[in-house]
């Protein structure tokens, strides 16, 4: 059996599915290399919105915010935490006690098994949501300050390069 035609539909299911499906088979280089898994639409917003209502209160980003210490500030910030020998790379073993696993699942652009500062950098480009804290991100997206991010200002992200739209 092809093992990478498993992979590519694995990730596929992972796009319809959501978070919800397990990355069975696949390595931790593997998911460095291959990405995030996809919460939904709106990216952290989706991810962040507990009773599924369409809408982001300021409370249930602040709960999503409080079960993951990098949701706390952008990436390279977390990175920078994990590099403990400051070579800008992060190795297996610092990988290893990254919390949670997952935090820079994508980022090892070159899938070497290892995450450089370079690669992180430009990881975070892509998403205007992986360069800050995401209560930050939500005040930046909660264009009314009313603590509500709605659909309608979802959609006013994306289309003011805040939000991708290939998030969709």
């Amino acid at each position: 059996m092809n093992t990478s035609f498993l992979k590519i539909g694995l990730l596929g299911l992972m796009g319809v599915f959501g978070a919800g499906v397990a990355m069975v088979g696949l390595t931790p280089q593997d998911t460095l290399a291959t990405g995030p898994r996809v919460p939904g639409p709106y990216g952290p917003l989706s991810a962040s919105d507990a009773n599924r209502d369409g809408q982001v209160t300021r409370a249930e980003m602040e709960a999503f915010v409080s079960r993951g210490p990098e949701r706390q500030m952008g990436m390279v910030a977390y990175f920078d935490r994990h590099d403990v020998d400051a070579d800008n790379i992060l190795t297996a073993d610092e990988l290893a006690l990254v919390e949670p696993p997952y935090a820079f699942d994508g980022s090892d652009l070159n899938a070497d098994g290892t995450v450089s500062r370079r690669e992180v950098e430009a990881y975070v480009s892509e998403r205007l949501y992986r360069q800050m804290d995401l209560l930050t991100f939500f005040d930046l997206v909660d264009t009314d300050a009313n603590g509500i991010v709605v659909e309608d200002e979802m959609i006013a992200a994306q289309m003011a390069g805040q939000l991708p739209i290939e998030d969709i």
